[in-house]
């Protein structure tokens, strides 16, 4: 099913002001959803893909208290790939152009995380207190090392390629077949990372049921 702005409500005891602001955001840039393309490309700009997620990460009941102070992301690429470190600047830039919309009240930061090893990828969790990895495009071969990492220190991953969810990334945006934006979550993945999603936002999403 579609993801409809208008049909989700935020949970808990009513709408934010900041979840407004995401919602009328997200409508205005609906029209701007790119047709789908290869299977590691992004289908929606990143703009979109920030505003979604954001909004999308507003329905795991632990967000809160999972996050602390501040919502810290990573973006993770392949530094070997120019697609990769192309579509890491795009996602950066839109969230930098989004830095005034929080995350539940809580001040969000961002940094680019080369991917090379597991290991590499722990110390950049634990040096940086990541709360969340957005794996870019270019990541294919790297997803079973990058979702090691993230079920064990309890990381939420994203991504903007639907593939990956399939193989085991939490949570992606993507479009449905009439070409409209789409959530994806991967359950049981996203449970091995501490998420519980709320079952108004699973309604609506492409849920899949398998963890690689």
């Amino acid at each position: 099913m579609p993801f409809s702005f208008f049909r989700l409500r935020p949970p808990g005891r009513g709408p934010e002001r900041v979840t407004r602001g995401i919602v009328a955001a997200a409508v205005a840039l609906a029209t701007t959803v790119a047709p789908a393309r290869a299977a590691e490309k992004m289908p929606l700009s990143p703009d979109l893909q920030v505003l979604l997620i954001l909004r999308a990460l507003l329905y795991d009941r632990h967000f809160e208290s999972r996050a602390g102070d501040e919502f810290t992301i990573g973006i993770v690429y392949a530094p070997n790939d120019p697609d990769s470190v192309r579509a890491a600047d795009e996602l950066s830039s839109a969230l930098f152009r989004f830095k005034g919309i929080p995350a539940r009240r809580l001040p969000v930061r961002y940094f680019l995380v080369e991917y090379t090893t597991p290991e590499g990828l722990e110390r950049s969790i634990a040096t940086r207190q990541l709360d969340m990895l957005y794996v870019a495009p270019g990541s294919a071969r790297n997803i079973g090392g990058i979702t090691k990492v993230s079920h064990s220190r309890g990381v939420t991953t994203t991504t903007g390629v639907p593939d990956y969810v399939r193989n085991g990334v939490s949570l992606g945006i993507g479009v449905s077949q009439d070409n409209r934006p789409q959530i994806f979550v991967n359950q049981p993945c996203s449970r091995l990372e501490g998420i519980e999603f709320d079952a108004s936002l699973l309604r609506i999403a492409t849920v899949i049921k398998t963890c690689p």
